[in-house]
């Protein structure tokens, strides 16, 4: 390193133009007057006292006074040391700053675009730890073990956790202990498809299937997206794949969306005893939360989809109006889901807690 590279870099590291001169001279001349340091280097006489004043308070230089004032530059050690550090820490902040630009910020952003999967796993991870209703994915056997840990999490919390898993050839079918304790039911498909995990139909980790020649994926906390992501993993992996693994009930179920709610408890709501649910919401005209508890009287949605058989239904049985009416024994609530108008409540979260008949034979607590 020559001498003007060596004064840039003590620049960059807080010294002045004057300051960095004087210390390089006095490196040089070893002991020197303050006249004789500023008819060595750049610095102005007029300067000279008061920037070696100032390398004296940094440590960089000892002052005393002799027939002359005179200065001479301390051990180095210390000097050296703290350049030393400065450097890693530099170093360290230039890894960071390429770590964030392929991994932006989740908590500022409404959608980001990343370059990594890992970036997309490791939101989905945090997505799922955030879920306190619900869960979807599609997702490979190898993510579904890297995500398994927090699922089993989520399933402690009482979130349902639904889960397409990717066959790939060569892939050993998971077993029922796979997964116990990390879902409530589980699907399996033979096909290629995204990476997809929604959560509380609020949030979204998406990247494209492997054999896509685009390398991105979304992440997304954005309840209209998310929406979207939905209803392709619900019509697309979830409705058309058999299903390999169903947990034993064991508590209240939870849903995020009416119309995955009406659709897996249509024999529920048709039968004797009338099903009982917990609605947290907001009334539509009052804008306020609110939460309803009571027993599901009828549902606008289940006419569309019974048929009269146990077949799944079709598409277009999915679309139009989902609502349900829920008697609290005083009043009876018009129950609709996401951007619910002329319902009562617009649901946000639907619990079903039992049957009228089970909870009359249950001790009151």
């Amino acid at each position: 390193m020559d001498t003007e590279e060596l004064l840039e870099t003590l620049q960059a590291a807080d010294l002045s133009y004057y300051q960095a001169n004087a210390y390089v001279t006095l490196l040089e001349l070893g002991t020197a007057s303050a006249t004789e340091v500023a008819q060595a280097s750049d610095v102005p006489d007029a300067r000279i006292y008061d920037v070696l004043r100032d390398l004296d308070d940094f440590g960089y230089v000892e002052l005393y006074e002799q027939e002359t004032f005179q200065a001479r530059a301390t051990d180095p050690e210390t000097i050296v040391s703290g350049l030393t550090d400065r450097a890693d820490a530099l170093e360290s902040a230039a890894a960071e700053i390429e770590e964030r630009y392929e991994r932006p910020t989740l908590d500022t952003q409404t959608v980001s675009i990343v370059k990594r999967f890992d970036t997309v796993l490791e939101a989905a991870r945090t997505f799922v730890r955030d879920a306190d209703t619900q869960v979807h994915a599609t997702l490979t056997r190898d993510q579904f073990a890297a995500l398994r840990g927090d699922l089993v999490d989520a399933r402690d919390r009482g979130v349902t956790v639904n889960v397409t898993v990717l066959a790939r050839d060569g892939d050993e079918p998971l077993e029922n202990a796979d997964f116990e304790g990390a879902v409530s039911a589980a699907h399996r498909i033979s096909r290629p498809a995204p990476f997809v995990l929604t959560s509380d139909l609020r949030r979204t980790a998406f990247a494209p299937n492997p054999a896509a020649v685009e390398d991105y994926g979304l992440i997304l906390r954005n309840r209209s997206f998310t929406y979207v992501f939905f209803w392709h993993f619900l019509l697309f992996t979830w409705l058309p794949s058999p299903a390999v693994y169903e947990a034993d009930a064991a508590g209240p179920q939870r849903y995020a969306d009416i119309r995955q709610f009406l659709l897996e408890n249509r024999d529920r709501i048709r039968g004797d005893d009338p099903l009982r649910v917990e609605i947290e919401g907001r009334e539509t005209e009052s804008d306020r939360s609110v939460t309803v508890s009571g027993e599901v009287v009828s549902a606008e949605h289940l006419s569309e989809v019974d048929r009269g058989d146990d077949r799944a239904p079709s598409v277009m049985a999915l679309t139009g109006t989902a609502s349900m009416v829920v008697d609290d024994g005083e009043k009876r609530w018009t129950v609709g889901g996401w951007g619910a108008t002329y319902e009562d409540v617009e649901a946000d979260r639907i619990r079903v807690t039992g049957t009228a008949a089970v909870n009359e034979a249950e001790p009151a607590e």
